[in-house]
């Protein structure tokens, strides 16, 4: 009899460890199922992502997003970069690059030629090739001036101080007629965007302290609301990317680079893509072949060659140009006491 208790409780001990595991069990996959799966990608890119990158200047789209340029290529995906200008206003450059202490018109313009070639050169390296960069040719230092002052026919086209010209060359023009009229710009960037129906877009912030950085946000904003209303079911997801501001932390040897501490992350928060070593010598070989900028201010594009590239989502714009006074005059200004 007492042999037959102790197997009753042996049998009772055995089924309550058992039901205990059990119980363990679920509960340990209650913790798994509700534990939350690793975040997507920030910026993910596969074999349909269509890249549309606008660049105030060639070196931009390399300095901002090198690395996910060639993220993009490797997945199958395609990139088209639009330069708003030529970068051809910057006098110390020019004098470097042509040889001449008072530059004239011409060395303006060949030098703006000379930056294409760079840029191109430089997206080959990324495995880009030249047909996909489309440069606009409006005016290096007076995009700012286009959002008020030469919005429309009301007045004379701007006309730029540096290479003399009033209206981009015919062959770099969408739009008929189109001269250095802001609402020309807006019309040849909403074509661009219909067009190409971009699945990701990357444009400067509004907050960068280039005045040309700026207003290409304000001219992109503007022309996406055009896009919108003609084709109300397009979607893109916009991505912003600053190059000039003056809390970056260039000076110290982080192999990332962190963003801005007194910058807003937008409604996103930080987008950070994560960059090989492979990516990172690749992207630093591209900006080497940007020559012209490199003997001028070396510095500043080795120190976006590191293992990350810093992103931001904004809110969804609501720009309407023109505007009676521009922000980006003021941005610029701080730039200069900066340094930057």
């Amino acid at each position: 009899m007492l042999r037959a208790s102790r197997m009753a409780v042996l049998a009772l001990t055995v089924a309550a460890l058992i039901a205990l595991a059990g119980i363990v069990a679920t509960r340990d996959e209650l913790r798994l199922a509700e534990r939350p799966s690793p975040p997507p990608p920030p910026l993910p890119v596969a074999e349909d992502t269509r890249l549309l990158i606008f660049a105030p200047h060639p070196d931009d789209e390399v300095i901002a997003a090198g690395g996910l340029i060639q993220q993009a290529r490797e997945a199958g995906g395609t990139v088209r970069v639009v330069y708003l200008t030529s970068g051809d206003s910057y006098t110390a450059s020019v004098r470097a690059e042509q040889h001449v202490a008072r530059p004239k018109g011409a060395d303006y313009r060949a030098y703006g030629h000379q930056r294409e070639d760079e840029a191109r050169a430089s997206l080959r390296t990324l495995g880009v090739g030249a047909w996909s960069l489309t440069f606009l040719g409006f005016p290096n230092g007076g995009l700012n001036r286009l959002m008020s002052t030469y919005w429309s026919e009301l007045r004379s086209p701007y006309r730029s101080p540096y290479t003399r010209l009033r209206r981009p060359a015919r062959s770099e023009s969408f739009i008929l007629d189109t001269e250095y009229r802001g609402e020309d710009l807006t019309q040849e960037i909403a074509e661009i965007i219909g067009d190409f129906k971009p699945t990701i877009m990357l444009v400067p912030r509004p907050e960068d302290q280039h005045a040309d950085h700026c207003a290409t946000w304000f001219f992109v904003a503007d022309a996406l609301g055009d896009v919108t209303r003609v084709h109300p079911r397009f979607q893109t997801d916009l991505i912003n990317y600053i190059v000039h501001y003056y809390s970056w932390g260039f000076e110290d040897d982080d192999p990332f680079l962190k963003p801005p501490e007194d910058l807003d992350p937008g409604v996103s928060g930080w987008l950070i893509v994560p960059l090989s070593d492979r990516e990172v010598d690749t992207k630093r070989e591209a900006l080497h072949q940007i020559k012209s900028q490199m003997r001028i201010m070396g510095w500043f594009l080795d120190g976006f060659a590191r293992r990350d590239e810093v992103f931001s989502r904004p809110e969804p714009p609501h720009v309407r140009l023109p505007i009676n006074h521009s922000v980006c005059d003021d941005l610029e200004e701080k730039r200069h006491r900066h340094g930057h």
